[in-house]
Parts: structure tokens; C-alpha cells; sequence
């Protein structure tokens, strides 16, 4: 698909992208601070991941924006 080819050659080459990731690890990594895998049910495990796609899900929109945005702007410059 050509908007993923764009993606995969631009965004995902970038600095931004690095600090995208840091940004993701730290809000999984709040998320799961105080869970302890061993003792959780398979609902509350459910719950949880649920949240963590919730969270990539929402910088993923965010970066596509911003390629778009970036994508827009070069095309009117």
C-alpha cells in the first residue's frame, strides 16, 4: 500500500519515531507498574491489553497526522 510505503520511508527513518517509541514504553511501562503477571486473572490480563492497544492506537493516529501534515506541507511548499 503506498501510504505504508510512505510511512515505512519517511516516518519510520526519522528521530521522531525514536521518541514516539520512548513515549509508548513509558506509558505501557506506567500501566504495568504495579501488576503482578502471576497473580492476574485472564479478565484483568484482557483489560490490560486492551489499554496497551488503546495506547499505540493513539500514537499511531497521532504520527499519521503528523506524515500527513508533513506530507501536506511539502506538497504546497
Amino acid at each position: 500500500m503506498l501510504i505504508r510505503d510512505i510511512y515505512n520511508r519517511i516516518f519510520a527513518e526519522t528521530k521522531e519515531m525514536e521518541k514516539n517509541d520512548h513515549e509508548i514504553s513509558d506509558e505501557l511501562s506506567a500501566l504495568f507498574k504495579n501488576v503482578d503477571l502471576k497473580e492476574i486473572t485472564d479478565e484483568e490480563f484482557t483489560n490490560l491489553m486492551c489499554q496497551a492497544c488503546a495506547i499505540g492506537e493513539r500514537q499511531g493516529f497521532v504520527s499519521g497526522f503528523r506524515v500527513f501534515a508533513k506530507i501536506i506541507c511539502e506538497a504546497i511548499s
